[in-house]
């Protein structure tokens, strides 16, 4: 026991702190474990069953205490100081901490965006000035003077669709006033800042200018809806021309079906007589899901007319022809949890996971403080020349000055930003001797930031994260737990045969045969049934040679091996009556091109099973043994205390 008065103030002004948001449910040996860590991993490892009942809530209770105890005698065994444990902590760690960084911190809070955007459709209006990143300088100051103008006559008062008349790379909608119709998210990729540029907007705002791989553009918002989301439809298409000419009768034709489907035909089956869509008449029409701006205005408006499932529009008119649409299913867009699986794979694979991952290595910077000395850099860079380049460039001799640091100490040197380099040698060997080796070493600078935000970060995350720390928490005492088992109760086990004896002599029976068989297993190369009836019939009288005889035109093969099988064994569940000559029913395996017989042989009665026979059920009941004394030995080493109070206030 411990007893030192230091402990002790050291573990009565912690519970003192710690009662006042979140009480100590218990102690081991002063050690508190308080209501809230308690309540987690019962709600986690119970899961549906946590029903916060007395008994049940008792016996994890219990459970969680014996579990605490084993820590407890870890650390006092100093398996915390191991390196190969330290070392297989820091990789569940490093995991769990880019998980949190991606998940967290980026795709969530991306997934949440796209959820909410597709909430609404917008249309929107706008004015596109070409441009490309490989423009030259004169093209980007001509570029940049179109802005201009047209900023200034959209301030001057001139109305939008006037502008986008005059002024509009994108000649489609220009002639309309730069109406582009109804957008939803997720934009295609490089247009994610236009997308987030416009859903800020509000009804008759306009946009400063976004750049997408197309150019820049200024947008309008013009209307916000409800957003259509996704349908799943299907559809009858009879087509209005053939070759190039009408087709007399067509609409008739489809109207004759409608009126048909209306009267109850089935849709299906008036699709594969009629539809003359040849992708999808053999399917029932099927289309699959479609969002807006997928089909022609007027498809898309039947489609989404349609209110309830299996419902049938009216036919409607394209340009291929006239469809009859069915409406499916429409996709739920009010359910996020259904919604996050698929949006993530989705927006993981997206441009802008970059864009907010590089928007979050800028947050991590600005919350820790972020000071950086440019001229320190500089310096270094001044050193540079095309060896930096060659795999053998050597360090240059340079004063150690600070290049950064963040709030809580965290910095990095010149020389250790130079280390970095020599060692990303692929990064520096990737790039043409023609390179300003300035801008290769701007670029590695910069992940040098990014990795250092990272590990900012990675060490703040106990205290964003709650959940985070209780994960931790487990691995860590996770690793303690299952080291300090193997000392104490696996390995002895396993490696103590005196022991593992005289348990195995004190409790013998519960090691017994029960009553079994020898048995013959005929493996035959046939699974064709009626062949192998015959054989089977023949195996019944005759001897194996005989039967090989009378099937040898067949080239007829039979395998052979000797088991011992308990009578409770399920491949001897068909047999009739348990004595001597008795044979399972054949058993084809195709794939394996055989079918199995087993045949009894001799009838062994139950008896006492031997150690070797029993060995592996001996060490795991050995071992459940060892254990209950190891937690009673535990219990008398170490003081347990329950707040009975707090203990309470958990039961509903």
């Amino acid at each position: 026991m411990r007893n030192s008065l230091l402990i002790f103030l050291s573990v009565f002004f912690l519970n003192t702190l710690i009662a006042q948001d979140d009480p100590v449910l218990f102690t081991v040996e002063g050690t508190p474990v308080s209501l809230s860590e308690f309540d987690y991993i019962y709600n986690k490892n119970n899961g549906k069953n946590a029903d916060y009942s007395e008994k049940s809530v008792q016996e994890y209770l219990d459970l969680y205490v014996n579990f605490k105890l084993k820590v407890q005698r870890a650390r006092e065994m100093k398996l915390d100081t191991i390196k190969t444990l330290q070392k297989e902590l820091d990789g569940y760690r490093k995991q769990l901490s880019n998980a949190y960084l991606v998940d967290n911190e980026v795709s969530d809070n991306l997934i949440k965006e796209v959820f909410e955007r597709k909430k609404e459709d917008l249309r929107i209006s706008h004015i596109l000035i070409a441009a490309s990143d490989k423009d030259n300088l004169v093209r980007q100051k001509e570029v940049q003077g179109k802005l201009q103008k047209i900023e200034k006559a959209l301030a001057g008062g001139l109305k939008f669709e006037d502008v986008a008349k005059q002024f509009s790379d994108d000649k489609q909608s220009s002639v309309n006033g730069g109406d582009i119709g109804y957008i939803t998210s997720m934009l295609p990729q490089g247009f994610y800042d236009f997308e987030s540029s416009v859903y800020g907007l509000k009804v008759g705002e306009v946009s400063a200018p976004v750049k997408s791989p197309y150019g820049y553009h200024i947008a309008k918002l013009t209307e916000r809806r409800p957003a259509r989301g996704e349908m799943e439809i299907s559809h009858i298409l009879i087509r209005k021309k053939y070759k190039g000419q009408e087709v007399p009768g067509a609409k008739k034709k489809v109207d004759s079906l409608y009126n048909a489907l209306k009267l109850g035909a089935d849709f299906e089956k008036v699709c594969k007589e009629h539809s003359e869509d040849l992708k999808t008449k053999t399917r029932g029409g099927y289309l699959g899901f479609f969002g807006i701006n997928r089909y022609e205005k007027s498809f898309e408006e039947a489609a989404f007319g349609l209110e309830v499932d299996n419902a049938i529009a009216a036919p409607i008119e394209t340009a291929v022809g006239y469809h009859i649409i069915r409406r499916i299913s429409k996709k739920d867009l009010t359910d996020f949890s259904k919604a996050k699986k698929q949006l993530k794979r989705v927006v993981s694979k997206s441009s802008r996971f970059d864009i907010a991952r590089k928007a979050l290595i800028e947050q991590i910077k600005e919350e820790g403080a972020f000071t950086e000395n440019r001229n320190a850099l500089g310096q270094f860079k001044s050193t540079l020349d095309k060896e930096f380049f060659n795999f053998q460039w050597e360090i240059p001799e340079l004063p150690d000055m600070e290049l950064f640091s963040f709030k809580n100490n965290q910095r990095a040197t010149v020389r250790e930003f130079a280390a970095y380099c020599k060692r990303s040698s692929k990064a520096r060997l990737r790039y043409n001797k023609t390179t300003d080796p300035n801008k290769a070493a701007d670029e590695l600078y910069d992940q040098f930031v990014t990795d250092a935000a990272i590990q900012y970060e990675e060490s703040n995350l106990e205290n964003k994260y709650p959940e985070f720390k209780a994960l931790m928490r487990e691995y860590r005492e996770g690793i303690l737990l299952f080291e300090a088992t193997e000392r104490e109760v696996w390995s002895k086990a396993s490696s103590d045969t005196l022991g593992l004896k005289n348990y195995y002599n004190q409790n013998k029976e519960k090691y017994k045969w029960n009553e079994r068989a020898r048995v013959t297993q005929y493996d035959f190369n046939v699974t064709e049934a009626k062949k192998m009836k015959k054989v089977f019939k023949l195996l019944k009288k005759k001897s194996i040679p005989e039967v090989q005889e009378k099937f040898k035109d067949d080239k007829l093969k039979i395998g052979s091996k000797e088991l011992v099988i308990d009578k409770s064994d399920d491949r001897l569940k068909d047999i009739r009556k348990w004595k001597i000559g008795e044979m399972t029913r054949p058993s084809a395996d195709v794939k394996m091109g055989k079918t199995t017989v087993f045949k009894i042989m001799e009838i062994l009665p139950a008896g006492q099973k031997q150690l070797s026979d029993a060995r592996g059920y001996v060490i795991s009941d050995y071992q459940d043994s060892l254990e209950k004394s190891w937690i009673s030995d535990l219990k008398s080493k170490y003081t347990v205390q329950i707040n009975e109070e707090v203990f309470k206030s958990l039961i509903k």
